[in-house]
């Protein structure tokens, strides 16, 4: 039966967790630290990108040459003169122009289509789909997650990843692992009074003194205790990074743009992250969606560009991949709003220097459309699985739970 002892002893553990550990340790109650600076040379990492509140397709990626998206769209649609050509057919939005560039480089491919079988219109059941890659059932785990439990890249306790949020995103949830979460360097830290700025150092020896001393026939104490031990010991680490990389690129003025910036600190101070979470939200578009998407969808341009230039000025472009997703696309036909609703098969792209750029998968047609949505081309899980093998040299079948086509993008 646990004593007055062991429940003083754990809940202090708790206490030196939520009052002097970073914010991500906090919130989930147990996790693992930010990586160290283990990253071996050539170690591929994977910038995810989520667009959230379901970005609409058909103005991101535009089939300017079909008569039927003009007609769908009478105050939407984005003008033939003011598309980015791709090819005869399909068309970036003009707000798009920096990663245009990109394309005409070669190092951005665009997955057209994408979406599964029987799509779910709800924001939340939606992105639980696309989080967790189980379209059929209630997943307890992310795709994210499970790929990182089943890797070599978290041994001794550390998480190859981490999500620039105020919270962990679902793709990362798995029974054994826990990946921290920041929203800035700066804040990652260890907080103690500032009323007595000559305590810090013996404050922090009696959290460290107290998160040593649990009891192993106490496992949760045990375990709260290694992890607030490891937080603590990470905070130098993340104020190393903070200072060690300046970067000689200027990034726009927007929280996107910083969130990346973060990114390419913690990918220039090799901490070790194999999968780096970035978020852009806003993409609910069900009114005054013109001048909404053109503010976000520069956003994403820009910031990318930035983004891209700073992992060159670092030398590192060729070992990060980004990807963005949405949790759907937008229906075809704008509403009374001049906005769009919830709708399905929405595009994704791949940006780097080392893949092979272009289109891939096939424009869905308007004109045989599943009660007025696209239908989709190509399953996400076929994007995941060819990520997962072809970039992060892992086997997609325990990951996914099914084999897919692989995309050619990646060699």
């Amino acid at each position: 039966m646990p004593t007055r002892r062991d429940f003083l002893r754990q809940g202090l553990i708790l206490v030196s967790v939520g009052f002097a550990a970073p914010a991500f340790l906090a919130k989930t109650g147990y996790a693992t630290p930010l990586p160290s600076a283990a990253r071996g040379p050539g170690r591929n990492t994977l910038v995810v990108v989520l667009l959230a509140g379901g970005n609409d397709g058909l103005n991101t990626v535009v089939p300017y040459a079909d008569p039927l998206y003009h007609e769908a769209r009478p105050q939407l649609a984005v003008p033939q003169g003011d598309v980015l050509p791709l090819d005869n057919a399909v068309g970036f939005h003009p707000a798009l122009a920096p990663l245009k560039a990109r394309y005409d480089a070669g190092q951005l491919a665009v997955v057209r289509g994408v979406g599964y079988p029987n799509p779910d219109r709800s924001h939340f059941r939606s992105m639980d789909i696309w989080q967790t890659a189980e379209p059929e059932a209630y997943a307890q785990s992310g795709w994210l997650g499970r790929y990182l439990a089943g890797c070599s890249c978290g041994q001794n306790g550390q998480a190859p990843a981490v999500a620039i949020s105020q919270s962990l995103p679902r793709a990362f949830w798995t029974e054994s692992l826990f990946v921290p979460t920041l929203a800035t360097l700066n804040t990652y830290r260890v907080q103690t009074d500032p009323r007595w700025p000559a305590d810090r150092a013996a404050k922090l020896r009696a959290l460290q003194a107290l998160d040593a001393a649990h009891e192993a026939i106490r496992p949760y104490a045990q375990f709260l205790g290694e992890q607030s031990l490891n937080a603590l010991s990470s905070t130098d680490e993340v104020q190393r990074v903070a200072g060690g990389w300046s970067t000689p690129v200027e990034y726009p003025d927007h929280q996107f743009a910083r969130d990346l910036k973060l990114a390419g600190q913690l990918i220039a101070g090799d901490l070790g992250a194999r999968i780096l979470f970035v978020q852009l939200g806003g993409f609910d578009t069900h009114a005054n969606q013109k001048n909404t998407q053109q503010r976000l969808l520069d956003q994403l341009a820009t910031g990318l560009d930035a983004f891209q230039n700073d992992l060159e000025a670092m030398g590192k472009a060729d070992q990060v991949l980004t990807m963005t997703f949405s949790e759907f696309g937008r229906r075809v036909r704008e509403n009374g709003s001049q906005g769009t609703d919830h709708g399905t098969a929405e595009p994704m792209f791949l940006l780097g220097t080392t893949l092979k750029g272009g289109l891939y998968g096939v424009q869905p047609p308007l004109d045989d459309l599943d009660n007025g949505d696209l239908r989709f081309q190509v399953d996400f899980r076929a994007v995941y699985g060819t990520v997962l093998e072809r970039w992060m040299g892992a086997d997609p079948m325990p990951v996914l739970g099914a084999s897919y086509p692989t995309l050619s993008m990646l060699g």
